[in-house]
């Protein structure tokens, strides 16, 4: 036997232990699926209810899976994109089990996590009822609430349909709005498979613009805004009951996926900000996670630590393209804006670039902060310090709006609100201050939409609300993890980010 040989044995071996000892009934309230890559092209998902294995086959530079093994339950087997759609129906499944949950897309979502350079050799991912980080609102997983995010087109270039029932995925979002904005094919595009694409409009394009959703009338302006972590069901509700009268409006006059988008495997904030951005998975962008383990340089990334945060897109693989350089390319007298977002590469003006270079001056006051819910037992001191952060967002946005560095208007601006996120995750998304949160943003929408009415370009702009990921509400008293379990396999190993697990 080669060496080699025996290390491949070695490996399964010890993820096969790993495996084992994460899908036992003492686990069951906790762990949903457990998801890791036995060979190239070949995959297996566990659960304490039955296994699965699948193989991905390059058909014409497309991506095709076959089923090669089923032990057990299928725990894939219902990939429905219409699962707990409305608030009520979700509320009526809070914590439920995996036998009623569905898994969007699943086989694409795991295969492309482990073609990502950073992939664990295992990610274990938690069950919707699980509460870790004490934190009630909960995602990363695959399951359907927690990979659904809204989406809703309106303006220039986008045909008024009202609610359509379907669904589309984040890899999706930027070829449609790279197309929405008449970008030119990338000449040296590829797509999912890696091989040549002609028709990509971004550098790697796994995803496919939603071309019967534009109307072919390419907008002078496009304005994106991203409400990080917003639970779909409840900002469709917000939106009927009348307290997000802006994103109403835009809805209203516009298009909005019923079923939602659905992110990436992980659906996490930083790697499905990237996979709108740009049209590549979380796999191959390289930003795989909030945090991951760097095998060459033996070093843990967190991007969500103050000190990496502002520096996260100098992880972005070199051969992906931002929509902002995208539209760069086809339009070099072009101006974007990116207002708090991550993903910022190619940008002309970033936030986080002028923390890089020194020259932000800091966080409004709190009494300087626009739409605060007035209902103080609501607020939380995070929810006041993320109401500061969406402040300055908008700030930027509306400067760059109005021109004040001597900038043309923006061709591209995209506005990240992150005070969504942070409430769902402290009291989940069925909580009044998460209501309150969407109320809060939905005016910081109309401080920017009414901006772009004062310049006079409402009718030549497209604008975009969206998503990064979903967010789903757990049960507290579900809150132990998995530690000792995998201890006690012997195994070495290096956890990660809450389910990245390294053999080492």
């Amino acid at each position: 036997m080669s060496a080699a040989t025996q290390d491949v044995r070695t490996r399964t071996e010890s993820l096969v232990r790993l495996e084992a000892a994460l899908v036992t009934p003492e686990l069951a309230d906790r762990m949903e699926v457990v998801v890791w890559s036995p060979g190239p092209d070949l995959y297996r998902a566990a659960s304490i209810d039955g296994s699965v294995g699948f193989r991905r086959t390059d058909v014409h530079g497309r991506w095709s899976y076959q089923v090669v093994e089923v032990s057990g339950d299928n725990p894939l087997a219902d990939q429905a994109t219409d699962r707990f759609l409305g608030l009520d129906a979700e509320k009526r499944h809070r914590f439920h089990t995996r036998d009623k949950n569905a898994y969007p897309h699943a086989f694409d979502s795991i295969a492309q996590f482990f073609d990502g350079a950073h992939a664990p050799d295992l990610l274990a991912t938690h069950t919707g009822a699980h509460s870790s980080d004490a934190n009630i609102g909960q995602h990363g997983s695959l399951g359907a609430v927690q990979g659904r995010a809204p989406l809703i087109l309106s303006g220039c270039g986008f045909p008024a349909l009202g609610t359509v029932d379907r669904a589309t995925r984040m890899v999706n979002v930027a070829p449609t709005l790279a197309a929405l904005l008449g970008v030119e094919p990338h000449p040296a595009g590829v797509g999912p498979t890696g091989r040549g694409r002609a028709d990509a409009l971004l550098a790697r394009q796994d995803g496919d613009a939603e071309a019967d959703l534009l109307t072919g009338d390419a907008p002078d302006h496009l304005v994106v805004f991203l409400l990080d972590g917003c639970n779909a069901n409840l900002l469709y509700d917000v939106i009927a009951s009348g307290e997000a009268p802006n994103i109403a409006a835009l809805a209203a006059a516009g298009t909005t996926m019923g079923r939602g988008v659905y992110a990436s495997l992980p659906t996490a904030t930083l790697a499905n900000h990237t996979t709108a951005l740009t049209g590549a998975h979380p796999g191959h962008s390289g930003i795989i996670h909030h945090a991951w383990y760097d095998r060459c340089s033996d070093s843990e990334v967190d991007l969500l630590a103050f000190d990496q945060m502002f520096h996260s897109s100098s992880h972005l693989d070199p051969n992906v393209e931002t929509l902002f350089s995208a539209v760069k390319r086809s339009r070099p007298d072009a101006f974007t804006a990116a207002s708090f977002e991550f993903c910022d590469t190619g940008a002309d003006f970033s936030s986080f670039a002028l923390v890089r270079g020194g020259a932000t001056g800091g966080l409004p006051e709190l009494d300087e902060v626009a739409h605060l819910t007035p209902n103080t037992a609501l607020r939380s001191d995070q929810y006041n310090f993320m109401s500061q952060v969406d402040q300055l967002s908008v700030t930027h946005t509306i400067d760059a709006w109005r021109q004040v560095n001597g900038n043309p208007l923006p061709t591209l601006s995209w506005c990240s609100l992150s005070l969504t996120d942070e409430v769902a995750h402290e009291v989940g998304p069925h909580a009044p201050a998460a209501r309150a949160a969407v109320r809060d943003s939905d005016a910081r929408v109309g401080d920017v939409l009414a901006v772009i009415d004062a310049a006079g370009v409402r009718d030549r702009t497209a604008v975009v609300v969206l998503a990064d990921h979903g967010m789903e509400e757990s049960d507290p008293a579900v809150s132990a993890g998995w530690t000792p379990e995998l201890q006690a396999t012997g195994v070495a190993h290096l956890e990660v980010g809450g389910g990245l697990i390294y053999l080492t």
